[in-house]
């Protein structure tokens, strides 16, 4: 009744006349001087007089000053919506939405302060608990309800009870984090809007008109709304903050009691094995359910197939009743699917607890490797990702389980009682209440396991911080090294190979090549100790045995990395012809190499002379052969030219080699004197044999010498001729020239005659001589 009175007196209050408009237009838009009784709603928006600006509402953190301005706008709120919009908006000058939209702000305004007053309550309440926390110096242990030792079940449940505080203190956490996010935008948003009032002051100072006071209000309004918003915030976050101080000291200390219990579990071995024969009772109890649950759900199936067909195969007027049936069997089936997999779950989360349990076991009577922990921690993890996608599943199940059920709630609701879909919808509704139910417990078991590999996963890496770093470098190559070592290189045709076995193959090729060269060395050493072997033939023997020790351990490798035989077959064709027209050369040189070492035309260290190259065989390949000259320099002559061209071996019956020193003296020199004083500086060398006997040939008469020859031998394996020849010649140059024997040198004399002239034949011209 107030109102309609209130509406009646602003209508009449619209209808004045021109005069009675010159009112405060800022109070006539507030909706106050209506009344007596409306006047201090009149005024929310204005602190000063009806002629100065509207300044707006400062909200402050008190419950009671928040109270008291809901309230106030409350009562504007309740006077505006007494208007009629169209007449207040053609008034005022205004859109009806404007009208509309000024009601919405002050709805907003009237809600903005409650939430003001629920954090300042709430404030209250975490901080009295946070100072409860902090004052709490009592023993946690104490607030257990049983005694040591502690069943492995009381453990579980206890971890349950962590997780659930942390999973509190996460959404502690998320809390403030969220209210960061919205302070900040709340302060964004209350400078735009104090840039907002401050123009409208400004043109409401300008210029007093409904339209400039209309806007300074609305102005006002909506920074008044932020700035609630922005203390709502900051209240919010102090109490995210303090709740989230509270639940760290909580988690505190009911860790330490998780500690506690650890630490006194019972697990001694008869207890150990009674708790674990519950865990095994329960899983038969699951297991002799099964049978009954498939039996069932193989009959739903049935059943949905024939409401099916039955629904497939019904009249118009009969399908809605059919299509109502159809959908209680797919419920009832999906009911009992749900309970299969649940019951599947169920089972996998018992054996994953009886791991825990058994491990922890071991752990405790120290059965167990610790420097393993990292594969069990890798195992634990990669179980407790499995579970938190499983319950992710699950929980996406819940919630649509729970959307259906809402619907068919509804239909239920709208159904008249009488009707005969009733029944049936009930029967929809029992089938998605019972998933619902198995779902929820299914739910709880994930979690309930997801928190004990967390907490047991927590426990085994602090048992290994304790290991020592022998034993976790030892874990780790047991681990990665294993790993890395199986690591497939490459595959083709059937077989893999692996860096293990490579390894292994390349080990054999390098430490059996290296071992072969001197087992075969120590073995030809042996042998021709015992018989009579000279270096050629060792040295044939040695590099034949190495060959075939060669061929056998690079079978032994292939053998290793499992490549047979068969994968070279391929390489038949490629070989011949390669060999007939790449390596032909190649080829002849090798059979030239076993030829020479059957035949045996020269050995190692023979003088021998092929192709216009002389020297000392220093070593026989099987492609080619090394000869050192006389001069020192290593010259490798191919094979097959040993066997093609005329091979001379100074060498081969003996190691003797004969020498030869051609002298040459002048005329007139007596050739015994030459031949003797030759013969002594013979004599005289001991590298020189005196058997073959050295003798001295008068060779012939040369253009300008006598020329003489000296003939000797020495042993190869002693001496080397060119050196000897050498020595020889400085000895023959010093002899002769103590004993006046002059070397010869090509020399020629030219005589020049002059005829004597005519008038004058008594001159005679001298001979003149001319030596060159």
């Amino acid at each position: 009744m107030n109102k309609k009175l209130t509406a009646l007196a602003l209508l009449l209050t619209l209808s004045l006349s021109a005069s009675a408009f010159a009112l405060d237009a800022l109070s006539i838009v507030t909706g106050g001087a209506v009344s007596d009784t409306n006047a201090a709603s009149a005024d929310v928006a204005v602190t000063a007089k009806s002629d100065d600006p509207a300044l707006p509402y400062e909200p402050q953190a008190d419950a009671d000053a928040c109270a008291v301005r809901a309230e106030e706008i409350g009562k504007l709120l309740d006077d505006w919506s007494a208007l009629k919009t169209d007449e207040a908006a053609q008034r005022f000058g205004v859109s009806e939405e404007a009208v509309t939209r000024r009601i919405e702000t002050l709805t907003n305004l009237k809600n903005a302060y409650p939430a003001v007053i629920n954090a300042l309550s709430r404030k209250t309440q975490v901080d009295a608990e946070l100072a409860k926390q902090k004052s709490d110096t009592s023993s946690p242990e104490l607030s257990l309800t049983i005694k040591p030792p502690y069943p492995l079940e009381f453990y579980d449940a206890y971890i349950d009870q962590l997780a659930d505080l942390r999973a509190q203190l996460d959404d502690a956490q998320s809390d403030i984090d969220r209210a960061a996010v919205y302070a900040e935008s709340v302060k964004d948003l209350i400078k735009d809007r104090e840039a907002a009032w401050r123009l409208a002051r400004d043109r409401y100072a300008k210029e007093r008109t409904p339209a400039t006071t209309w806007e300074l209000t609305g102005a006002s309004y909506q920074l008044e709304i932020a700035r609630a918003q922005s203390t709502a915030a900051r209240l919010v976050q102090e109490n995210a903050a303090a709740t989230l101080a509270a639940r760290k000291l909580k988690i505190e200390r009911q860790g330490s009691v998780q500690a506690y219990i650890r630490d006194n579990l019972d697990l001694e071995e008869k207890s150990f094995e009674a708790q674990v024969s519950e865990l095994a009772a329960s899983v038969k109890k699951l297991e002799a359910s099964r049978t009954e649950l498939n039996r069932k759900f193989k009959r739903a199936l049935d059943d949905f197939e024939a409401a099916q067909l039955k629904y497939a195969a019904a009249k118009e007027d009969a399908r809605p009743g059919a299509l109502l049936e159809r959908d209680m069997r797919e419920a009832e089936r999906e009911r009992l699917r749900l309970e299969l997999d649940h019951l599947q779950g169920n089972l996998i989360v018992l054996a994953a607890r009886r791991r825990i349990w058994t491990l922890r076991y071991d752990l405790a009577r120290g059965a167990a490797d610790v420097s393993k922990i990292p594969d069990t921690v890798k195992e634990l993890t990669a179980e407790a990702l499995k579970l938190e996608e499983e319950l992710s599943d699950s929980q996406k199940d819940l919630l649509a389980l729970q959307g259906r059920y809402s619907m068919v709630q509804k239909l239920i609701d709208a159904t008249e009682p009488g009707d005969a879909k009733l029944a049936s919808l009930r029967k929809i509704r029992t089938a998605l209440q019972a998933s619902i139910d198995s779902c929820l417990a299914y739910v709880s078991h994930l979690f309930s396991m997801g928190a004990q590999e967390r907490a047991f996963i927590a426990e085994l890496q602090a048992t290994y911080k304790t290991v020592s770093i022998w034993d976790k470098a030892r874990a780790w190559w047991t681990s990665k090294g294993t790993a890395l070592l199986n690591t497939e290189l490459w595959q083709s045709g059937g077989y893999a190979v692996r860096l293990k076995e490579f390894l292994i193959a390349l080990a054999l090729i390098v430490l059996g090549t290296w071992g072969a060269k001197r087992g075969i060395a120590m073995l030809v050493w042996l042998a021709s100790k015992r018989f009579t072997i000279d270096e050629t033939s060792r040295r044939s023997l040695n590099r034949l045995l190495f060959y075939v020790a060669g061929i056998a351990i690079f079978l032994g490798a292939l053998h290793i990395v499992g490549i047979p035989l068969t994968a070279f077959a391929f390489l038949g064709g490629a070989v011949a012809i390669a060999i007939g027209f790449g390596t032909q050369n190649l080829f002849k040189n090798l059979m030239s190499g076993i030829l020479l070492t059957l035949k045996r035309p020269f050995r190692l260290g023979n003088v021998i002379e092929v192709g216009g190259v002389s020297g000392t065989v220093a070593d026989i390949g099987v492609s080619s052969t090394l000869v050192r000259t006389f001069d020192e320099k290593e010259v490798v002559i191919p094979n097959s030219e040993l066997l093609e061209k005329q091979l001379v071996n100074w060498s081969l019956s003996d190691a003797l080699l004969r020498c030869e020193i051609n002298v040459g003296v002048e005329y007139g020199t007596p050739a015994k004197l030459v031949r003797e004083t030759l013969l002594e500086i013979v004599a005289s060398d001991p590298r020189i044999l005196r058997t073959p006997e050295p003798w001295v040939c008068f060779a012939d008469f040369g253009a300008s010498s006598l020329d003489f020859i000296l003939y000797f031998w020495i042993n190869q394996r002693l001496a080397k001729g060119p050196r000897v020849r050498s020595e020889m010649r400085e000895k023959i140059q010093e002899t002769f020239a103590e004993k006046g024997i002059a070397m010869a040198y090509p020399h020629m004399d030219v005589n020049l005659f002059h005829p004597a002239p005519v008038p004058k034949p008594e001159r005679r011209d001298d001979d003149r001589s001319l030596t060159v």
